[in-house]
């Protein structure tokens, strides 16, 4: 067996009646900054390709592969801080990716060529990598599953906030001062979280051996991998964010060169989906926890299929606005339901290696749609893009509908 990582954390046996206290209030807060971090980091590129593309002189397939080259080294940090985490706790490996995100982004802002912004933005994936997984790990062992929909509602509307905070202040810096200042805005941004982090509650370790730890994290892999439900979790994870990052990547690109937006308009366009997300993720997480996180999750994907394949077909105006507001709507209502019934589906003591393993998938479906959306983009259009992004989101609902069961958290 691996290693349980017991913990000092009362919160998690408590009633779904019970109130938010004021430590669980100070998680949340803490893991929604780590999370914040990273995902608008990542997502300020959709606002930054056109000022790359120009700036570096090279076409919107090369420069999408910065996207590509993220989520390849955040797979493989996901990968390691997951299972070490089982053994070593959560807090020390978010410290730890904290600062190195600030390194990184130093090192992105200070990038002459693209070979050299690609190894930055490598090494700030690695980071960013870490981040996800553990802060999410950390969530769902301190909340019961019963409250977990809730508390991760609340911490994974980072997700949508990044669109209203990250990616329109990185919009503005880019179009005033240059690309290049966006970076460094957030390698700043990294150290004021990584000290924050400092006020996390520490964890109690129960260790084992090393090739014990070896050898149990090595039969939890098989058994990810070759049961039914958590096989399918993983697709599902590939198919989320792959179809979702599809969509937001390229949909800068193809406001400016069809309706002639320039930067900033792109990132208030962001930020009117991510205003809408952020009020409605939370309430996708209390719903989930009364309704289902099962049926929360497939009703969302459900209205976001339909949003993202309307999209390229609207002129520009409030209906093509709208339709981007529901979509953002049906990724924020789907989020923490899916993220919290995910974390159930193993034991405690294996939650970092399956969420590792969740994030490694997700982020190869992130890479790979990035790649393959970035030459259909240049070939058929944004119209082909979204088709493939809403083919994946459909197949999230078929597989919830077939292969994944509620559990039934205590």
């Amino acid at each position: 067996m691996l290693g349980e990582v017991s913990r000092l954390l009362p919160r998690t046996q408590s009633p779904g009646t019970q109130p938010l206290t004021f430590m669980d209030s100070m998680v949340i807060a803490n893991l929604f900054l780590l999370l914040f971090l990273g995902l608008a980091d990542n997502q300020m590129i959709a606002a930054l390709l056109p000022s790359l593309v120009k700036s570096f002189g090279v076409s919107v397939s090369t420069a999408g592969l910065l996207v590509v080259v993220y989520s390849l080294a955040a797979a493989v940090a996901s990968f390691f801080s997951g299972m070490l985490s089982d053994h070593f706790g959560r807090r020390r490996f978010l410290l730890a990716g904290g600062a190195f995100f600030a390194v990184a982004s130093w090192a992105a802002s200070q990038s002459r060529t693209l070979n050299e912004l690609m190894l930055a933005r490598a090494l700030t994936g690695l980071a960013a990598g870490t981040l996800s997984t553990c802060s999410i790990t950390f969530a769902a062992d301190w909340f019961a599953y019963n409250v977990r929909g809730r508390a991760i509602g609340l911490i994974s509307s980072a997700y949508f906030a990044a669109p209203i905070l990250g990616v329109p202040i990185a919009a503005q810096i880019a179009d005033h001062f240059g690309w290049r200042r966006a970076f460094l805005f957030f390698g700043g941004l990294a150290v004021v979280t990584t000290v924050a982090t400092l006020r996390l509650p520490r964890e109690r370790l129960n260790p084992q051996p090393s090739t014990e730890k070896l050898r149990g994290a090595a039969r939890a892999f098989r058994s990810f991998l070759t049961r039914r439900d958590t096989a399918a979790a993983l697709v599902i994870a590939f198919l989320v964010s792959g179809g979702l990052v599809g969509f937001l990547t390229y949909i800068g690109q193809w406001l400016n060169t069809r309706f002639g937006l320039p930067t900033r308009t792109i990132g208030w366009v962001f930020m009117l989906g991510g205003i809408v997300a952020v009020g409605s993720a939370p309430l996708g997480g209390i719903l989930s926890d009364r309704w289902g996180k099962r049926v929360v999750s497939i009703a969302s994907n459900i209205l976001l299929a339909v949003a993202v394949a309307f999209v390229p077909f609207l002129p520009w105006g409030l209906g093509l606005l709208g339709v981007f507001a529901l979509a953002s709507l049906g990724a924020a209502f789907r989020q923490g339901p899916l993220t919290a019934l995910m974390t159930e589906m193993v034991p405690a003591a294996q939650r970092g290696s399956f969420i590792a393993l969740r994030n490694i998938s997700s982020q190869m479906g992130i890479g790979a749609t990035a790649y393959v959306g970035g030459l259909l983009f240049q070939r058929s259009g944004y119209a082909a893009v979204t088709s493939l992004c809403a083919v994946m989101t459909a197949l999230v609902v078929v597989l919830l509908a077939t292969h994944i069961v509620e559990p039934k958290g205590q």
